[in-house]
Protein backbone atom coordinates (compact mmCIF):
# COMPACT_ATOMS: atom_id res chain seq x y z
CA UNK A 1 0.00 0.00 0.00
CA UNK A 2 1.21 3.33 -0.79
CA UNK A 3 -0.37 7.16 0.24
CA UNK A 4 -1.80 6.95 -3.03
CA UNK A 5 -3.90 3.70 -3.25
CA UNK A 6 -7.53 4.14 -2.98
CA UNK A 7 -9.68 2.15 -0.83
CA UNK A 8 -11.10 0.28 -3.17
CA UNK A 9 -7.56 -0.49 -4.77
CA UNK A 10 -6.94 -2.11 -1.36
CA UNK A 11 -10.12 -3.89 -1.14
CA UNK A 12 -9.43 -5.64 -4.74
CA UNK A 13 -5.44 -6.84 -3.78
CA UNK A 14 -6.77 -8.06 -0.46
CA UNK A 15 -9.18 -10.00 -2.05
CA UNK A 16 -6.98 -11.57 -4.61
CA UNK A 17 -4.17 -12.24 -1.72
CA UNK A 18 -6.68 -14.42 0.14
CA UNK A 19 -8.01 -16.03 -3.27
CA UNK A 20 -11.39 -14.95 -3.67
CA UNK A 21 -12.99 -13.59 -6.69
CA UNK A 22 -11.21 -9.86 -7.02
CA UNK A 23 -14.39 -9.10 -8.98
CA UNK A 24 -16.39 -8.99 -5.94
CA UNK A 25 -14.63 -5.92 -4.63
CA UNK A 26 -18.03 -4.04 -4.84
CA UNK A 27 -19.60 -6.33 -2.27
CA UNK A 28 -16.99 -5.25 0.99
CA UNK A 29 -15.84 -1.99 2.20
CA UNK A 30 -13.08 -1.25 4.06
CA UNK A 31 -13.45 0.63 7.86
CA UNK A 32 -11.60 2.50 9.87
CA UNK A 33 -11.80 1.26 13.10
CA UNK A 34 -11.00 3.03 16.59
CA UNK A 35 -10.86 0.59 19.57
CA UNK A 36 -8.93 -0.23 22.66
CA UNK A 37 -7.26 -3.35 23.96
CA UNK A 38 -10.17 -5.58 25.32
CA UNK A 39 -9.77 -7.90 28.66
CA UNK A 40 -9.12 -10.60 27.01
CA UNK A 41 -5.80 -12.13 27.02
CA UNK A 42 -4.67 -9.19 24.56
CA UNK A 43 -7.78 -8.84 22.51
CA UNK A 44 -8.98 -5.99 20.60
CA UNK A 45 -12.36 -4.28 21.09
CA UNK A 46 -13.36 -1.68 18.09
CA UNK A 47 -15.64 0.94 19.11
CA UNK A 48 -16.70 2.88 16.61
CA UNK A 49 -16.44 1.65 12.81
CA UNK A 50 -16.42 4.29 9.81
CA UNK A 51 -17.07 3.00 6.18
CA UNK A 52 -13.66 4.13 4.33
CA UNK A 53 -15.25 5.88 0.95
CA UNK A 54 -14.16 3.83 -2.12
CA UNK A 55 -11.79 6.85 -3.50
CA UNK A 56 -10.20 7.87 -0.31
CA UNK A 57 -6.71 6.90 0.40
CA UNK A 58 -6.39 5.04 4.06
CA UNK A 59 -2.75 6.05 4.35
CA UNK A 60 -3.71 9.93 4.02
CA UNK A 61 -6.31 8.87 6.52
CA UNK A 62 -4.30 7.56 8.78
CA UNK A 63 -1.34 10.39 8.56
CA UNK A 64 -4.64 13.06 9.19
CA UNK A 65 -5.78 11.69 12.48
CA UNK A 66 -4.56 9.86 15.14
CA UNK A 67 -6.73 8.45 17.99
CA UNK A 68 -6.57 9.46 21.67
CA UNK A 69 -3.77 8.03 24.28
CA UNK A 70 -5.10 4.54 25.44
CA UNK A 71 -6.99 3.69 21.58
CA UNK A 72 -5.55 2.60 18.74
CA UNK A 73 -7.27 2.17 15.25
CA UNK A 74 -6.94 -0.45 12.32
CA UNK A 75 -8.66 -1.04 8.99
CA UNK A 76 -10.78 -3.92 8.53
CA UNK A 77 -12.77 -5.18 5.17
CA UNK A 78 -16.52 -5.77 5.69
CA UNK A 79 -19.24 -7.10 3.76
CA UNK A 80 -21.19 -4.28 2.92
CA UNK A 81 -24.37 -6.20 3.26
CA UNK A 82 -23.20 -6.92 7.44
CA UNK A 83 -22.60 -3.34 7.23
CA UNK A 84 -25.99 -2.13 6.14
CA UNK A 85 -28.02 -4.60 8.66
CA UNK A 86 -25.54 -2.75 11.51
CA UNK A 87 -26.61 0.57 10.33
CA UNK A 88 -30.46 -0.70 10.48
CA UNK A 89 -30.07 -1.75 13.95
CA UNK A 90 -28.35 1.98 14.99
CA UNK A 91 -30.63 3.23 13.58
CA UNK A 92 -33.05 1.61 15.61
CA UNK A 93 -31.95 2.82 18.57
CA UNK A 94 -29.96 -0.26 20.10
CA UNK A 95 -26.81 1.51 20.66
CA UNK A 96 -24.60 -0.05 17.92
CA UNK A 97 -22.77 2.16 15.93
CA UNK A 98 -22.38 4.58 18.88
CA UNK A 99 -19.19 6.46 19.91
CA UNK A 100 -17.27 6.65 22.34
CA UNK A 101 -17.22 10.35 24.53
CA UNK A 102 -15.09 12.45 22.56
CA UNK A 103 -14.99 10.96 19.07
CA UNK A 104 -17.99 12.24 17.28
CA UNK A 105 -16.05 13.46 14.02
CA UNK A 106 -18.20 14.81 11.12
CA UNK A 107 -17.22 12.21 8.35
CA UNK A 108 -17.25 15.29 6.32
CA UNK A 109 -14.34 17.12 8.19
CA UNK A 110 -11.83 14.22 7.79
CA UNK A 111 -12.84 12.75 4.19
CA UNK A 112 -10.01 12.69 2.17
CA UNK A 113 -11.09 13.86 -2.12
CA UNK A 114 -9.93 11.36 -4.74
CA UNK A 115 -7.64 14.63 -5.87
CA UNK A 116 -6.18 15.49 -2.87
CA UNK A 117 -3.08 14.23 -3.72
Amino acid sequence: ATPRCSARQLVREALERYGLDPEQFGQFALCDVVGRPGASAGGWQGEHLREVGDWERPLVLQELWKPKAGWSRRFEIRRRQDLERAGEAAEEGDGAGECPEGWRVSPERWRVSPGWW
